[in-house]
């Protein structure tokens, strides 16, 4: 791990303008598994964003069916940006194209200021909690209860190069929800770092067969494994697109 920066170093801002600086493949993939795989849920759900960033993009869908939302991440600074965000400072990023496009994915025809902002203010009443997390202590959060629904984005295979590690990730995020909950991650395709700026983190090499074998291996219904990708929204990244799986627990 020597080559790679340690997430103490992590610029929340730096990431935000690499990654989400546009909405383009990458965002638009995620966005889209994300409406969907809410859709199919009843309102009131309890939902985990494990690993979140200094990123709104889970929160923004979840917030159309959450009675609650748990956000949690490692990196102080990056809780330090949602923090700001839910009491109304929103110049660290604007989020209002991801939120309209959110919106326009859920059917909501040309959604305008009004639209944007009372999903915003819906995602402000849903936060419950801002908290660090820690994959490799078990629990990797404290929690009072299991969830409905666990989101991970770009987090389980983003401090790791070991695939087996990863595996474990999986595992112990996994103890976190409810029989019968939903998991859903988003992860790298075929890239064994990520980099920008002039810092790099590690990642687990991973391609699109890898999402449904991690699932079943570490005890997910296999008939609910539901996987899709989208191709890297720039060339010159360095992998080769995004997957995103789900998946739910045994009742």
């Amino acid at each position: 791990m020597s080559d790679f920066a340690v997430y103490e170093a992590f610029r929340p801002r730096d990431y935000l303008q690499s990654y989400y600086g546009e909405l383009k493949s990458e965002a638009e993939g995620l966005l889209r598994f994300l409406v969907e795989s809410f859709a199919a849920l009843p309102g009131g759900v309890s939902v985990l964003e494990f690993g979140g960033g200094p990123t709104l993009i889970g929160m923004i869908p979840a917030a159309r069916r959450a009675g609650k939302i748990h956000f949690c991440d490692y990196v102080k600074e990056n809780r330090q940006v949602i923090d700001h965000w839910l009491v109304g400072d929103e110049s660290d990023f604007d989020w209002s194209p991801f939120i309209a496009r959110c919106l326009e994915l859920e059917g909501v025809r040309s959604p305008g200021r009004e639209e944007i902002a009372a999903r915003a203010e819906r995602i402000r009443d849903a936060v419950t909690r801002v908290t660090t997390c820690d994959i490799y202590q078990s629990p990797p959060v404290a929690a009072k209860d299991q969830f409905d629904v666990i989101v991970t984005n770009y987090c389980l295979d983003a401090v790791t190069n070991d695939k087996d590690e990863w595996y474990a990730h999986i595992r112990n995020v996994k103890s976190l929800l409810r029989p019968g909950g939903l998991f859903i991650m988003s992860s790298l395709e075929e890239g064994k770092y990520s980099d920008f700026g002039e810092t790099r983190y590690p990642n687990v090499y991973l391609v699109e067969e890898d999402i449904p074998a991690a699932l079943r291996a570490c005890g997910f219904d296999e008939p609910s494994i539901r996987v899709a990708r989208a191709d890297a929204d720039h060339g010159d990244r360095e992998y080769r697109g995004v997957l995103f799986g789900s998946a739910t627990t045994a009742i």
